[in-house]
């Protein structure tokens, strides 16, 4: 029987919602997938800086330019920081190697991590992590955290789907898309979006969800269309 380690989190909204957490392995292998696909960007770089030096200075002897150095030291500086921080950015706490494991960066919170967030995380990663360092924290940390996730106060969770997803993109139990506002709407795609990233395939947000509705249904019948409070959020 494989182990999950779950957490759980207190969203803004005063909602429990757990979590379950990336362990050493899958962030490792995750890490691989990136470190070779920057390598492989890096690569393809050089060389067409190489090519495109050879043929500006037209020796035949050829010795790299000092422009070019220059130039191969700046993208091993973009390639190295930039990756994470425009990966995470683009697909919202993912990289590539992330996405392919089932793994995304958030916050404590539960929140999606934001530019500053990532931005820690990326500067870190080089100097301490890569040292092996990286993964000593996550293996001893209660919370499976790097020390860049503890800086940027970040946790990486598991969306690898362990249930059956539910039959219908729109459950049966939640009033029809025309019948809610916009906030609503979008909350409840969020949470389908979300919930296989949930230890509980996201049932305890559900019943939330169906108690929030009911009550936002009594309170139209009795005020006359007003909503009761405000619906809750991740």
């Amino acid at each position: 029987m494989i182990f999950i380690k779950t957490i759980t989190i207190i969203t803004p909204a005063n909602i429990e919602v757990e979590y379950r957490l990336a362990g050493a392995g899958s962030r490792l292998a995750a890490f691989i997938c990136d470190y070779i696909l920057q390598m492989l960007i890096l690569l393809v770089l050089v060389l067409a800086i190489i090519g495109v030096d050879y043929l500006l200075q037209g020796r035949g002897n050829f010795i790299l330019s000092t422009t070019a150095e220059w130039v191969i030291i700046v993208v091993v500086f973009l390639i190295q920081f930039g990756y994470f921080i425009v990966s995470e950015l683009a697909m919202r706490g993912q990289t590539i190697g992330k996405k392919i494991f089932g793994l995304r960066a958030i916050r404590e919170n539960g929140q999606p991590v934001e530019f500053t967030q990532i931005l820690v995380r990326s500067l870190i990663r080089p100097f301490v992590d890569m040292l092996a360092v990286g993964l000593f924290f996550i293996i001893f940390n209660s919370k499976h955290k790097r020390v860049g996730d503890l800086a940027a106060g970040t946790i990486v969770i598991s969306e690898k789907q362990t249930a059956k997803p539910i039959a219908h993109p729109w459950p049966d139990f939640l009033p029809s898309k025309f019948d809610l506002t916009e906030p609503e709407i979008n909350l409840v795609e969020e949470w389908l979006s979300r919930r296989i990233s949930l230890a509980d395939n996201g049932e305890a947000i559900g019943r939330k969800l169906l108690e929030y509705f009911k009550s936002r249904e009594e309170s139209s019948i009795e005020d006359h269309g007003a909503l009761p409070h405000t619906p809750p959020s991740f």
